[in-house]
């Protein structure tokens, strides 16, 4: 059971939810760890596999990661998770899964339980899970994910603040994707 992105939502996902942080190097990662303490985060949550390494890097560790394996969808990055309790789940690209739903919500609960990190790996693609970690994170939490190079925007990593509002806004987002009863394990087609 999930949610399948229609072609008609795709532009309205490249714009950034929240404060794009750019520039070369280790810069965007500092700029985000400094809008985390500014923000008194309460939980930091990374998705992606390149803004997880940025922030890493510098020896940050976000309280949650979920990462895919892979950047820029091909190619592989290696993530030293060795502090993370581990959990694993299963989402295809353009989709969110129930499941892998469940599997993040579990995360931030023994997070917040066990004051444990955790590190969830997508078996597929992570891109989309933005959209329920917002829903499913504690107000005040920090989410924070890579933003490609668009047409009127630039790389970089973005962070934003669990609002109400945002919380709002993402469900009212998720009620536009295509709602699937099942999802064919092994191919794309509910």
């Amino acid at each position: 059971m999930g949610y399948k992105l229609p072609k008609s939502l795709r532009s309205e996902l490249r714009t950034p939810i929240g404060q794009l942080f750019t520039g070369s190097g280790k810069y965007p990662a500092k700029r985000v760890v400094k809008f985390i303490e500014e923000n008194n985060s309460i939980l930091s949550i990374s998705i992606g596999d390149f803004c997880t390494r940025s922030l890493l890097d510098i020896k940050f560790y976000p309280d949650v990661v979920i990462y895919d394996g892979k950047t820029k969808r091909h190619s592989t990055l290696s993530l030293d998770l060795n502090f993370y309790h581990k959990f694993e789940t299963v989402n295809p690209p353009e989709w969110i899964l129930f499941q892998a739903k469940k599997v993040i919500e579990n995360a931030i609960n023994f997070n917040t339980v066990n004051n444990s990190r955790v590190a969830v790996r997508i078996d597929g693609e992570e891109d989309l899970l933005i959209i329920p970690t917002i829903t499913l994170a504690p107000l005040g939490a920090t989410i924070i994910y890579g933003q490609p190079p668009m047409v009127n925007t630039e790389e970089g990593i973005v962070a934003v603040v669990i609002s109400p509002s945002l919380k709002n806004m993402m469900q009212k987002l998720l009620e536009k994707f295509e709602f699937h009863e099942e999802w064919a394990n092994g191919n794309n087609n509910p």
